[in-house]
Formats: C-alpha cells, sequence, structure tokens
C-alpha cells in the first residue's frame, strides 16, 4: 500500500509491489471492489509484512497485504477466537 499520510515503514514498504502505484486502486468504492489492488498484492514479495502493520496501526480503509478493511477485521476476529479457544484449551487440562 503506498502514498497514505501514515505510510508503512521503510524496512519493508521499499520491496512494496505497489510502491509508485496509483493509491486510488487501493481504495476501491465499495467492499467488493479492489481486485486490481489484490492481483499486485498477490504478486507482493512484502504483502504479510503490509498485512500485519495494517492490523496493528489499525488502518481503516483501503487494501493492505491483499485484504480490505472488512477482511483484515474479520482475520482479527479469528486470530482472537483461536487465541481464546488455545487459552481455553491450556487452563483446562
Amino acid at each position: 500500500m503506498s502514498g497514505t499520510a501514515s505510510s508503512p515503514p521503510a524496512d519493508f514498504f521499499s520491496d512494496a509491489a505497489c510502491k509508485g502505484a496509483d493509491t486510488s486502486v487501493f481504495f476501491p468504492v465499495s467492499e467488493n471492489g479492489g481486485f486490481e489492488a489484490k492481483a499486485i498484492c498477490a504478486a507482493c514479495p512484502v504483502a504479510e509484512q503490509c498485512l500485519e502493520y495494517a492490523i496493528e496501526t489499525h488502518q481503516p480503509d483501503g487494501v493492505w497485504g491483499g485484504l480490505t478493511a472488512v477482511e483484515r477485521h474479520r482475520l482479527v476476529r479469528r486470530r482472537q477466537k483461536s487465541a481464546r479457544e488455545q487459552r481455553d484449551r491450556s487452563t483446562a487440562a
């Protein structure tokens, strides 16, 4: 993801496939958009770092690391559920 007010750290951003791309591609009008951005992310060597950056910094909009804001929210919820289940299993043993 490139060209935002809160740009990712240069340690991975310099290798991003979206570097220099038109930022409007990464901010689709609806959640159903973003296919072009996701295609760029799919070929990006730092997509995972980009995704984690977006999650850690609570990016509210755009496609980051191949996921839209709604998809990132769902991923965070799944991770939280998995962590709770693991914690519950470890305390039940």
